[in-house]
């Protein structure tokens, strides 16, 4: 897959099916955050790859899962993610606010590798994050970032053009999940705020 297909064709997935992923192919994931950009090279992220499945249940049970289709994409145990990488940034060498940033570009490089190779992901925030810490023995100076969930996707989410401001993603009568993406055009100005592409 090249890489602009890789961009547009990703999304977030919530259903997999049990099929374990190798220890090298998670490694090459956290190699792809790794060499993602850091604000002045201070590079504070480590990682957190879980993959052994008790401690894979153990952190669904800390996540928040799809606001908007509530209860739809709680994942029976036979669709659950079967591996996380767990982002951290370690506050020791964090340089104001911008490990932020750094997680982001890092996690963005995981989710491309990912589906890359045919491997479905979902960035989550909404994390217990002292449970996660307790459940896999992070240490205090490390903030838990974000958790991105893996496995081989289980479902084929739609992308479609949203209408008007309505950007909730949803299920439709066949349980396939719809994402709503705002219209180019409706986002870019050229040179000037509010000169439109012709």
């Amino acid at each position: 897959m090249d890489f602009i297909e890789a961009v547009k064709s990703r999304r977030t997935i919530r259903l997999f099916r049990q099929e374990p992923l190798g220890e090298e192919t998670l490694l090459e994931l956290v190699e792809a955050g790794r060499l993602a950009p850091s604000a002045s090279n201070i590079q504070p992220l480590e990682y957190v790859i879980v993959r052994e499945a008790e401690l894979v249940a153990a952190v669904y049970e800390e996540l928040a899962w799809a606001a908007y289709i509530q209860p739809g994409r709680n994942a029976a145990p036979d669709q659950r993610p079967t591996a996380y990488i767990v982002v951290l940034r370690n506050r020791d060498l964090e340089k104001a606010h911008f490990g932020i940033v750094d997680a982001a570009a890092a996690i963005e490089n995981i989710l491309l590798c990912a589906w890359s190779q045919g491997i479905g992901s979902c960035w989550l925030a909404s994390v217990r994050r002292e449970n996660v810490r307790r459940v896999l023995g992070i240490p205090e100076k490390y903030t838990i970032d974000s958790v991105v969930a893996l496995g081989y996707p289980d479902e084929s989410p739609q992308l479609e053009a949203a209408s008007g401001s309505a950007i909730e993603y949803y299920l439709d009568d066949n349980n396939v999940l719809h994402v709503p993406k705002r219209s180019l055009e409706s986002i870019v100005h050229l040179d000037m705020f509010g000169a439109k592409p012709a």
